[in-house]
């Protein structure tokens, strides 16, 4: 199987040396691993630099034959104001919750716009079926739904590496930038993040700036499924346990320990970035010292800063403080021969930055806010005698709690932590550490993708057994096979007419009614309307036509041309007062909702609520009243934004069953809501059920939309016309 891997940045640089650290280190052992089984992988990306347009054929030959990736060319200016301006200036810092930082530009985003399509177009030039493309990161966010329009059946998951942020902050995005970020990724199988929390967050903007639900993680959009799910990236555990415990290792770590006299090493890697904390790791150290004179000349604080975006102002800002800083402090405790901070502006290699781990008493890992820090777990399975002090805020506490936990904006309690870390007993340490690296070790970087593409595998043939089940309503399939008598029955609401805001606002058009005449003109064709509305709705809107009317989910049953309703189903309904009561403490509570009182049954509406206050209502309701309703005479159904509480013995089943003639028939059955797979269920076999909708069903075929059964409506008119002349 070929995997393209898409990402910002090529795995190389522009002139093919190796890009060190990030996407391209984190992934090389799973890649290795997935070419040892006889895979090929085919990386798609920005080489970060501009190639002239005459230059671009023979770049793309020689990035092929020497590093198996594909190049995707951006014109500077698009570059710049892409990466620099959009990502990097709106993304970035607002999913990091600096939202000071934040630019808001409708040309950048428009950059992002065209980008996308850029990247889609070199995929697309590769693509095959069979593929599996994996996307990662905030680059390219739009680019899923723009692959799934072009392949409708492309294997497909998104990997985010960064934190995705609470509504709160993801609402600060103008409407039109949030809803094409939202509705891009969603066209991938599998959307996966590093955390729970992330995943949720994201969810929940979902609901709250689109109102798409989801049932146990999964969305329905655009006739497609689409897993969510938390993914804790991992590392490669064996090659950092195997080279840490190797000679070349230490002989390494004890010249670095040599050339530190023996002295307690507290150790900070990272990035240079304003999300990182770095300055205030600096002053949390300072205090330490201020705190704990005992510690000056007896340990050294190893800070190592990898160089990031050196042509943006605002980190060479940043830079320069951290400069200034270091120097403060080196001037207020230094002695001509002890240097509180050794300080090394440069990446290190992974053969020098593992015996640096492996020496390492500290290890201090405290952003404002990350995606997961790989460094933390690198570290864990390096040393040999440390101990970690991590960021709550960081992805990998979740899988890291005994590490000591502290809150990068607290000084003082990351100064205290400092010295609980330095001084703490060498068993705690082994213990708290042997529960971290076992727990690593069962979730290494090639756990993490075999999770995702088997998850991704999953949803995918989710998605093709769905597609199989969604027809045109032209289909043949759905016509009569023979001259046999057709029964037809619709469910109302979400059926024959689309949702709306209130029950009395959903009417049938004239065309509709007028489509139900016409087919009723036929002597071979019965219909029946089996709904949860009451009588009186029922009989005022189909007044004029000869329907089997079923109101209030099978309690009633008007016959055509008939003039009295005949009950289904008898109850003293002793249930209904207290309930009616306690769904009403409800409408108190949540505003836009309301309760409509049958005869036999009761529903709380919140369609017009807050989504999310709705939402977690309505989880409250089925709670408590699953719990009061056994024995107790009702029965209580989740349904389309409502909650229903009707009284047993009602249902659509039982219902259809009884007006079904005991003949020789072609029977329908259309129908949206949970309460219409009864009838699903307990109708024969040989009934063509249909299902209008995104949920999951028994019915052995599905519409989109109402208004697709009203074009079968037509198209059944239409055949059974042909046949007649």
């Amino acid at each position: 199987m070929r995997l393209i891997l898409v990402s910002n940045r090529l795995p190389v640089q522009w002139d093919g040396t190796p890009n060190v650290g990030g996407l391209a280190t984190g992934l090389s052992s799973f890649l290795s691993h997935w070419r040892s089984l006889g895979n090929e992988v085919v990386w798609v990306g920005w080489p970060g630099k501009s190639i002239p347009e005459k230059e671009q054929k023979s770049y793309i030959k020689k990035m092929w034959e020497e590093h198996g990736t594909i190049p995707v060319f951006l014109k500077q200016k698009l570059a710049d104001s892409f990466y620099n301006g959009f990502c990097n200036k709106t993304i970035w810092p607002l999913f990091h919750y600096f939202t000071s930082h934040c630019e808001y530009s409708d040309i950048n985003f428009e950059s992002y716009v065209e980008a996308n399509n850029e990247f889609a177009r070199s995929v697309e030039a590769i693509y095959q079926p069979g593929d599996w493309v994996w996307i990662h990161d905030y680059h390219l966010f739009l680019l899923p739904e723009i692959l799934r329009r072009l392949f409708p059946d492309i294997f497909l998951s998104f990997f985010l590496h960064i934190p995705f942020p609470t509504f709160e902050i993801f609402r600060l995005l103008p409407e039109r930038f949030r809803t094409k970020i939202l509705t891009g990724v969603l066209g991938a199988d599998l959307i996966g993040f590093h955390t729970q929390s992330y995943t949720q967050y994201f969810l929940r903007s979902l609901l709250r700036c689109l109102g798409i639900e989801n049932e146990r993680g999964i969305i329905y959009y655009k006739n497609h499924l689409t897993k969510t799910g938390a993914y804790p990236m991992g590392i490669n555990v064996e090659n950092f346990i195997q080279y840490s415990n190797s000679k070349e290792c230490d002989t390494i770590a004890n010249e670095i320990n040599k050339n530190h006299k023996n002295l307690k090493q507290i150790l900070s890697v990272d990035r240079l970035d304003y999300t990182k904390g770095v300055l205030q790791r600096l002053s949390a150290f300072e205090l330490f010292l201020n705190q704990n004179s005992n510690w000056i000349k007896k340990c050294k604080f190893v800070l190592v800063l990898v160089p990031s975006r050196t042509d943006v102002s605002s980190y060479l800002s940043m830079k320069k403080a951290i400069d200034e800083k270091v120097g403060a402090i080196n001037g207020s405790y230094g002695t001509l021969d002890w240097t509180p901070i050794l300080y090394q502006y440069k990446g290190f290699p992974f053969e020098e930055l593992v015996p640096l781990y492996k020496n390492t008493h500290v290890m201090i890992v405290t952003p404002f806010r990350d995606g997961m820090n790989l460094v933390a777990k690198e570290f864990l399975v390096s040393q040999n005698c440390g101990m970690l002090v991590l960021s709550e805020m960081a992805g990998a506490s979740a899988e890291l709690p005994e590490a000591i936990l502290v809150n990068p904006n607290d000084l003082n309690g990351m100064a205290v932590a400092i010295r609980e870390a330095i001084e703490m007993d060498g068993n705690e340490i082994q213990s708290r550490n042997h529960v971290m690296i076992n727990r690593l070790k069962e979730n290494t970087v090639n756990d993490w993708a075999k999770r995702i593409y088997s998850d991704t595998e999953d949803l995918y043939f989710k998605n093709l057994a769905f597609q199989t089940k969604t027809l045109s309503p032209k289909s043949e399939i759905l016509l009569p096979p023979d001259n046999k008598p057709i029964f037809i029955i619709f469910d109302y609401d979400g059926t024959l007419v689309p949702f709306e805001s209130l029950p009395h606002l959903a009417i049938p058009k004239m065309e509709l009614l007028n489509s139900l005449s016409t087919l009723l003109e036929f002597q071979n064709v019965s219909i029946a309307i089996i709904s949860g509305r009451n009588r009186t709705f029922l009989e005022d809107t189909f007044q004029n036509l000869p329907l089997h009317l079923v109101a209030e989910h099978g309690a009633w049953h008007r016959a055509p041309y008939g003039e009295k309703w005949t009950s289904l189903h008898s109850s003293n309904l002793e249930w209904k007062g207290q309930i009616k009561n306690h769904l009403n403490e409800f409408t108190k509570r949540v505003p836009g909702s309301f309760t409509e009182e049958k005869e036999f049954s009761l529903v709380w509406h919140f369609r017009n609520a807050d989504p999310d206050i709705g939402l977690n209502a309505a989880r409250e309701m089925l709670d408590e009243l699953s719990q009061i309703s056994s024995n107790s005479g009702f029965f209580v159904q989740r349904g389309n934004k409502i909650i229903e509480v009707r009284d047993y013995g009602t249902g659509k089943g039982k219902a259809a069953i009884k007006i079904v003639p005991n003949a020789d028939l072609n029977v329908y059955v259309f129908g949206d809501d949970t309460t219409d797979e009864d009838m699903f269920r307990e109708l024969p076999d040989s009934v063509i059920s249909v299902k209008i909708g995104k949920s999951e069903t028994v019915a052995k075929y599905r519409f989109n939309a109402p208004e697709e059964v009203q074009q079968w409506i037509h198209n059944l008119i239409f055949h059974l016309k042909k046949e007649t002349k």
